[in-house]
């Protein structure tokens, strides 16, 4: 999604005062949860009244997401209780969740996209005649379940043919029809370009209208206050607080988040809507890397320029304009088709990502479960991954060596983890993503690039990033952001907007506007 973070609104149309005088639909009282070395959820309690729509907000490993996986019937409570429709709940597992009516639906969508969009809404329950599947029935029924979101899809068609935004509404649909009471969405927007935001927007307003409850889940304050009627803030694992939006703002959220304001900082300019500073110091004379009519078929099609040592550059578009492509072919990431890459002058030929780092090149790639790190290796493994001669010797990493870097790199970069062999997997989104970052660092990387560095982590998260990229750029690295965020192309010396694949514009730092319509303006 790329936003420019507008004013708060006071509540959703149709639902926020309305709603939230309703009896309670879902009523959590003292959830918590431990795990082996941490207390996940510590006493949470809130209430989300029937046709809300309610935020959940907090930071990476403040708890939310193990308040969904108990919500969903995944993990069960240590102690506390929920209550559906004033009826109290226990889940021993996932369907039991669904047969009381709560629906989860997740960032990675479960559907086959082999199916049909029919077959998906009935996925475990298809409709039988004489033995035999009801075909007629299954796609009648499909297509009021979809009339109930607004979508028209031929529920014939695979649903894998469909885009991002339409095989969400089937989920939506699988889940009105088994008769959802209650939608926790996470993060539902972290792959959808502006336009398809709006879309689900209206149909989340439309189905808090018909009395479904919704708990949203995200870490973007403007959807927050243009969509929700109230947001609960967790921080390590307690309410931080229960605010409703329409007597708040994004900045009470953020300090209730942290447990600090951050007034001042970068991510305050950009929740304001303000000029944010530079990340660097401004480009050196010299070009350190640069393209010549660089494509790749379908995706990005002839750019041309130059990157400056020192410098950070943006490369800013709405999603699929071709400007996380771009970035993977400069790291290695993906096979060009045409046009020339140079690095200090030298063309060069990145047939594979090792190519691009043995050149000094670094990336940070947008899917970094995929594509970023090893899930089950341990901190200082991930950390270690790009420099392992380093740190062996006849072949034999060098364990003591390793973990003692791991060790510091850690602490210089405020990673929240129990220890270096900890897994991976199992830390904050915020964690994993310096995790990659200072294996670039160990590496002594000369140029970073980052894919979209920051979706899916929260503002504390953010803002961290942000210091870590002026550190790196002011050491005298050089750094490429790939975003559909506005306000991050915001504090770059130098954008280059894409559009269809092409560069459509090329504008210095000073003369982008706080609102950001120099890029909108663009996009076109």
């Amino acid at each position: 999604m790329l936003a420019n973070n507008p004013a708060p609104v006071a509540s959703a149309p149709g639902t926020a005062e309305e709603s939230l005088s309703n009896a309670p639909e879902l009523e959590l009282d003292g959830i918590t949860k431990s795990y082996p070395g941490v207390k996940a959820l510590k006493g949470v309690s809130f209430s989300v009244g029937r046709g809300s729509i309610h935020a959940l907000a907090g930071q990476n490993g403040a708890g939310k997401s193990t308040l969904v996986k108990i919500l969903s019937g995944a993990e069960s409570p240590d102690s506390g209780s929920i209550r559906l429709g004033g009826d109290v709940q226990r889940f021993r597992d996932p369907m039991d969740a669904q047969r009381a009516g709560i629906h989860t639906i997740y960032q990675e969508l479960s559907l086959v996209p082999s199916l049909s969009v029919a077959e998906n809404i009935f996925l475990g329950q298809l409709p039988l005649r004489s033995g035999a599947v009801d075909w007629q029935r299954m796609q009648a029924e499909a297509r009021t379940a979809l009339d109930r979101v607004g979508f028209d899809l031929d529920v014939r068609r695979p649903v894998g043919s469909y885009s991002t935004a339409e095989q969400q509404a089937v989920e939506l649909a699988k889940a009105l029809h088994k008769d959802a009471r209650v939608l926790l969405l996470d993060e539902p927007t972290s792959t959808l370009p502006m336009p398809d935001v709006e879309r689900l927007f209206t149909v989340l307003r439309s189905l808090s209208e018909q009395g479904v409850t919704l708990l949203y889940i995200s870490h973007r304050m403007d959807e927050l206050f243009s969509l929700c009627d109230a947001v609960t803030v967790l921080r390590d694992g307690v309410n931080a607080a229960d605010l409703k939006t329409a007597d708040s703002t994004p900045a009470n959220v953020v300090t209730a988040m942290v447990g600090k304001s951050l007034e001042g900082s970068i991510a305050d300019a950009a929740l304001r809507g303000e000029r944010s500073p530079r990340l660097g110091p401004g480009p050196r004379e010299n070009v350190i890397l640069s393209t010549r009519d660089l494509s790749e078929q379908g995706y990005v099609d002839e750019v041309s320029f130059e990157l400056r040592e020192g410098e950070v550059l943006g490369l800013s578009g709405l999603i699929g304009s071709g400007q996380s492509e771009l970035a993977g072919l400069i790291a290695g990431a993906r096979k060009r088709t045409s046009g020339e890459i140079s690095v200090d002058g030298q063309t060069v030929e990145f047939r594979a990502p090792r190519d691009a780092i043995s050149r000094g090149i670094g990336l940070l790639p947008q899917d970094r479960k995929a594509a970023g790190f090893i899930p089950d290796m341990g901190v200082a493994g991930n950390i270690t991954l790009a420099s392992l001669p380093q740190f062996s010797r006849l072949s034999v990493i060098q364990s003591r060596l390793e973990r003692s870097t791991a060790a510091e790199m850690v602490d210089r970069l405020g990673m929240k983890v129990s220890g270096v062999t900890q897994p991976l997997k199992t830390l904050s989104g915020g964690t994993q993503q310096k995790a990659i970052l200072a294996r670039w660092l160990v590496r002594q990387s000369r140029i970073l690039v980052c894919d979209e560095p920051t979706r899916g982590v929260d503002v504390g998260a953010k803002e961290d990033m942000y210091e870590l990229i002026r550190e790196f750029a002011q050491a005298g690295g050089t750094v490429v952001v790939a975003s559909s965020e506005i306000t991050e192309a915001m504090m770059c010396d130098r954008v280059l907007v894409m559009a269809r694949g092409r560069v459509v514009a090329e504008l210095d730092h000073d003369d982008i506007d706080p609102s950001g319509n120099a890029i909108l303006e663009r996009f076109a």
